[in-house]
Order: structure tokens, then sequence, then C-alpha cells
């Protein structure tokens, strides 16, 4: 089931007068809400249109679109009205027009059997594979916009990437509809859970020593930067002990234009064993700018809130002696790399009609964002990607 810290997001809001109009995500649901108040209720940049629906979202049916509270957030109105459905379609691209994917097995989003729900656009799936094989995998896909071009990116690059011990392998690319739309990919699901939610594991050294080792490769082997070394994107693989790195949307080449070098793949190292010690990520609970992994390096003892195989002191000898290696690697001349993964642009939005000027002659878009319900009139085949509410009492 989906955190219910990570099941809301504002996707957008609007202020007309004294009224405060916001468009709210469930991911549970994959719906679209309005929510409509007074601005002294809901002011702008603020998540009390999130408190609002967490309040409520039980008691609504699947055909509300939006509601309406008083300045006491108290439910006033409830609407059905399809013109009130604010749903945003994005574009999917086809796999006929991505060369880069012909060479990916592929899946059929219709196949895919919920199991759970991991997160905002994480599922657990499974699928048949032949008439007797079921296969169990994390499905990750996109339904907004704004998420498209990481996923777009983490697809390429993790069906790029050589097979590696200690990273996570890409499984298939997901398409939907007759004209095989591009919805995300699938990759191997490995049971127990994360390093971040599964706190009863002894934490070996050894892991730690796979982890400082398939960074290396990364960055020296492949030129490629994670971005996101973090506890929750760290698997122990039950069948061989091993520890797993996933989760690229946040990925980039050495020198490339989504390197971004506060996001250093050594200072997510750093904090990383620090927060599994010691169950602690504060260091990193402010803008990427303002961590200092320094911080962290100078404590004269880490509080031990965790099981370890050795003692801290070990696990703190052996990232400080690869930090200080990794000072020395970083100062020299970069190598050159082989690995040259094919990440080519998304595909252009198809040219749709948006309307017409004032001599009647058409005006030209692309259909890379349309109102669902604009979609609908003009005939155009989407996706629906509603479903039914796991959690349906009010949400604290």
């Amino acid at each position: 089931m989906i955190d219910p810290s990570d099941r809301f997001w504002v996707v957008g809001e609007q202020v007309m007068g004294n009224l405060h109009t916001g468009q709210v995500i469930d991911w549970d649901q994959r719906r679209w809400y309005t929510v409509k108040g007074p601005l002294s209720l809901i002011p702008p940049d603020g998540d009390v249109d999130i408190d609002i629906l967490k309040r409520y979202v039980g008691q609504l049916g699947q055909t509300v679109q939006s509601i309406t509270v008083d300045d006491k957030g108290l439910l006033i109105k409830v609407s059905s009205d399809p013109e009130d459905d604010r749903t945003l379609t994005t574009n999917y691209p086809r796999l006929a027009a991505a060369p880069s994917l012909q060479d990916c097995l592929t899946v059929q989003l219709s196949q895919l059997t919920e199991e759970d729900r991991f997160g905002p656009n994480v599922d657990l799936v499974s699928y048949m594979d032949g008439p007797s094989t079921s296969n169990l995998v994390v499905f990750k896909y996109f339904t907004i916009y704004q998420t498209r071009p990481y996923i777009w990116n983490e697809l390429h690059l993790t069906k790029s990437l050589p097979k590696h011990p200690n990273i996570l392998p890409f499984d298939r690319v997901v398409v939907s509809g007759a004209e095989s739309r591009v919805v995300g990919f699938t990759t191997p699901y490995i049971p127990n859970g994360t390093i971040e939610q599964n706190k009863d594991r002894i934490f070996k050294i050894s892991w730690l020593q796979q982890l400082l080792d398939v960074v290396d490769y990364l960055n020296f082997d492949l030129g490629i930067v994670h971005q996101d070394i973090a506890p929750r994107n760290l698997l122990i693989d039950p069948k061989t002990d091993r520890l797993l790195l996933f989760d690229f949307d946040r990925a980039a080449h050495v020198g490339g234009p989504r390197l971004l070098p506060e996001r250093n793949d050594v200072s997510g190292v750093i904090f990383t064993l620090y927060e599994i010690v010691s169950r602690d990520d504060h260091f990193r609970r402010v803008e990427h700018q303002e961590q200092d992994p320094n911080e962290v390096l100078i404590l004269e003892s880490w509080p031990v809130k965790c099981q370890l195989d050795c003692e801290v002191g070990e696990f703190r000898k052996l990232l400080n002696e690869w930090v200080q290696r990794r000072k020395r690697q970083d100062a020299e001349p970069p190598k050159n790399v082989d690995f040259t993964p094919d990440i080519p642009d998304e595909p252009p939005a198809s040219p749709i009609i948006i309307g017409t000027d004032d001599s009647g002659e058409p005006i030209w878009g692309d259909d890379l964002i349309q109102r669902r319900q604009d979609a609908l009139k003009s005939q155009k085949l989407i996706i629906s990607w509603e479903r039914p509410p796991v959690q349906l009492a009010p949400i604290e």
C-alpha cells in the first residue's frame, strides 16, 4: 500500500478573488480531484488542499470530480459533472517511433495484474510468461507529463546498463493498446523490502563494500552518476546475499546537462551509511545545495540504532578510506569510457488542431498535454488509469 504521506500531490492551483481552487492527485486511485474553498482557509503554495481531501476522500463516490468547502473546512458541495474534470492526459510515444526500444521485450498493460501499490506510479504486478510461468515484477510508469522525461530516460539507461551483480536489471517495456504506446517498464521484484523499509536486517560490511564498488563502477567505468543514493534505493537479494542498486530516474552522464554536483554519489554514500546506522536522516532534510557530508564525517561518534555485523568503527574506517581515495581520483582528469547508452529525445507528440484563427484557419499544436474531457470530445483514445482505492477511511 502507498504510504499515506506520499498518497496525495498538489499538481496545480488557481486563485480568483477570494476563491482558491486546487487540483490534487490521489496516487492510490490515480484520480484527479478539484478542491475549492475560501482563500482564508486555503492559502496558496500550501498543502491545505491535501488536508481537506484526506478528510473526505473516503466518503466520495467514484464519479466525484470536485468538492467545495466553507471557511471552516466543512463540505458544502460535491460535483460529479464531467465538465468539472480537470484531469490532464499526456502523450505516450508509439513503440514504432522509438528505434531505441525495438530490441526490448514488451508486455501489454492489459496483461499486468496488480498485486500491490508501492508508491506514486510504482506498482507490484505479475504477468504470465508462457502458459504456466508467472513473473512478479515492479512496474514503473507515468500518468502525468511532468514525470514523462524521467521515466523515458530511466527506461533507456536501465535497459542499456551492462549486467552487474549489484545493479537491478531491466525486464520489459510496458506498452498499451493496438498502437503499442510506451507507458513504462518493469524490473524484477526483490522481496523483503528496501534497506530503508526492512529494519530487522543485520547490515553487513560486505554490503557497504559492494555499494562502494558499484558506485565506482558507475562513475568511472560507465561515466554515470546515480544522483540518488539512499537506503530507499537499495535492496538485498535473498538468493545471492548481494546488495542491489536501483531507481536511476535521476541518473546523469558525467559532464552531461542533467548532472548536479550537489547530488554527487560520494556524498550520497556518506549520508546513506549514516542513515542506515543511525536511522537519522536530518542531514538530508534540507535543499541539496545546503547538504554537507563533512558534518557526518567529523562526528566523533555515530548513534547505532541498527544491527551491524561488526563494530561501527569498521564501517566508518572503510568509508573514510574510500572517501579519501575518491578525492584523489576525482581530482584526476576523467578517463575515456566506452559506455554510451542510447537515450534519444522523446518522440514528438502528434500534431492536432487546437482551434481556429480569426479567418477560420486551423491552429495546430501537439497533444503532449490535453484536458481529458477535450480529448474524449474529439474521440481520441486515452489511457484510463483510475482504479478503486485501497484505503477508504479518513487519512490522518
